[in-house]
């Protein structure tokens, strides 16, 4: 007997201490997410005194009024450097294992209006509660399950059309219409905002949607008898045009133009970041930036330096079109040819984040631009993608990127990755004359190679990928896939995936 309590009882013991300790986990767990959800509304209590802050002081100012446009170095925490010149030799072989632990796969739920065409990748965004994707045709709003909830607007379209095996949009200016919204949206806590036009009338606005309600009484067709009348979800918070809406009128009436979805995934060219301002950096005067309050009004604007002068070539080439991504409700840009990155901060404040260094490397506008000069030796900064651990940096040296230069070889593809854990930039080694790009190698589920843009990157840091249900049943079946050494498990739930996916379901994959 004495043996047999001898053993009973320490396995008591253990299964006292195995429930005590569930419970605890359970009560830690409840507990953090509790703080996470505090943490949440106490950012939201706090941007919102700010904002508060900000309009009583705008509220004050004389009418026409303008700040002093401030370019500001933080000398507590100065600009960080990524220095290119003098790391062009530190050459090192990434894997995806090397910048992330895991991906999850989020399938989205098809949309109920089977009139709107699901051939287009969507560009998600993720707000603190839900998920957004867009697209040439509209936007719409799910859980962060991919449960379909809403659609904040549906683009109706004239004189545009889509080839689906080139992956390109053309649009013909003679027949040119557009009623909805850009795909490039923002968010502060469950405000959701997106750029609405009509070019029949000349709306342009920003439009602000409460995504913590139903969209119930949402008018998504124009109303030839109320043309006025939003087609699409939420209230105007800015008129662009103040008033004064101008009918599009192409400039070159019977011409036609030709681009990617994913070219305009990256360009946001207006933001708001409060209820009192906005940004645009569509100047009519050349400006890099102008920042005005909700009324049109001029706040505060920065000269672009970068301008092209005495310039006699009868053709101007043009390949850095600069860099605009928001980061946790704040905007940054870097502009054409120029080497800084900028936080904006209004009413009038611009502050230097990052400068990349490129030394002799640096090229001018003035001589980028001319079709005779001779770009060897040269680079220029080109995707950007701002993660919590490491800034992803796509470079061309040497010739500008366009079909002629890719058929010499004339251009070098360079990819770059900067660790702000250990301060240093390291190129990853890669062939720079294959324009097919296949980085970083997915040695995590041997699935899909992740390079992200600026605008894959969400609020958590996690790197976002848009696929098709096709794209996943085509990767599983390649030699690569099956060749490849990730662990099995992970590849066997990727090969579950592709078995539930039709051709056109839309995937998320979130890296993390």
């Amino acid at each position: 007997m004495r043996y047999f309590f001898l053993i009973i009882i320490p396995l008591l013991i253990l299964s006292s201490c195995k429930n005590k300790s569930l419970k605890l986990n359970e009560k830690d767990l409840a507990q953090k997410i509790l703080s996470e959800e505090e943490i949440l509304a106490q950012k939201e209590e706090l941007r919102l005194k700010k904002e508060q802050e900000l309009a009583d002081s705008l509220a004050k100012l004389p009418k026409g009024f303008r700040f002093e446009s401030v370019r500001k170095t933080d000398a507590s925490h100065p600009p960080i450097v990524i220095d290119i010149e003098n790391r062009m030799d530190s050459i090192k072989e990434f894997k995806l294992s090397d910048v992330a632990k895991s991906i999850e796969y989020i399938k989205m739920q098809n949309l109920p209006d089977s009139s709107i065409a699901n051939n287009i990748n969507y560009k998600y965004y993720m707000t603190d509660k839900h998920i957004v994707a867009s697209n040439l045709y509209g936007i719409h709003l799910f859980t962060k399950n991919g449960e379909f909830k809403n659609t904040i607007v549906k683009n109706q379209l004239s004189g545009v059309k889509y080839k689906e095996n080139e992956n390109q949009v053309l649009v013909y200016y003679s027949e040119y219409a557009k009623i909805g919204g850009s795909p490039n949206v923002w968010s502060r806590g469950d405000q959701l905002y997106y750029n609405y036009r009509n070019t029949n009338t000349g709306q342009n606005y920003i439009m602000e949607v409460d995504c913590s309600k139903d969209l119930i009484n949402t008018q998504y067709q124009f109303d030839p008898e109320n043309p006025l009348a939003v087609s699409g979800a939420g209230k105007v918070l800015v008129d662009l045009n103040r008033g004064q809406n101008k009918p599009f009128k192409a400039p070159y009436p019977n011409g036609m133009s030709s681009f990617s979805p994913q070219n305009t995934y990256q360009y946001i060219g207006i933001f708001t970041p409060d209820r009192n301002t906005y940004f645009s950096r569509r100047s009519r005067k050349g400006n890099m930036l102008e920042i005005f309050n909700t009324k049109g009004d001029t706040l505060a604007e920065f000269t672009k330096f970068e301008r092209l002068v005495n310039f006699k070539a009868r053709v101007i080439r043009g390949f850095d079109y600069g860099t605009q991504y928001e980061k946790g409700g704040n905007y940054y840009f870097r502009s054409d040819y120029n080497d800084t990155i900028f936080k904006v901060i209004p009413p009038n404040i611009i502050k230097p984040e990052y400068v990349i260094k490129l030394g002799k490397h640096k090229v001018s506008k003035q001589d980028a631009s001319h079709p005779k000069f001779d770009l060897k030796g040269k680079i220029v900064p080109q995707e950007w993608a701002d993660g919590k651990d490491f800034i992803f940096i796509e470079l061309t040296a040497d010739d500008n990127y366009c079909p002629n230069s890719r058929k010499k070889n004339s251009v070098r593809m360079l990819y770059a990755i900067y660790s702000k854990k250990n301060q240093k930039l390291n190129f990853v080694k890669y062939d720079p004359y294959n324009y097919e790009m296949d980085l970083l190698e997915n040695d995590i589920d041997g699935g899909f190679s992740v390079w992200p843009s600026s605008y894959m990157v969400n609020r958590k840091n996690n790197i976002m990928v848009s696929l098709l249900g096709r794209d996943i049943k085509e990767k599983v079946n390649s030699d690569e896939f099956k060749n490849s050494t990730a662990p099995a498990a992970n590849k066997e739930k990727l090969i579950q995936l592709a078995k539930t996916c039709s051709d056109t379901d839309q995937v998320l994959m979130l890296v993390k």
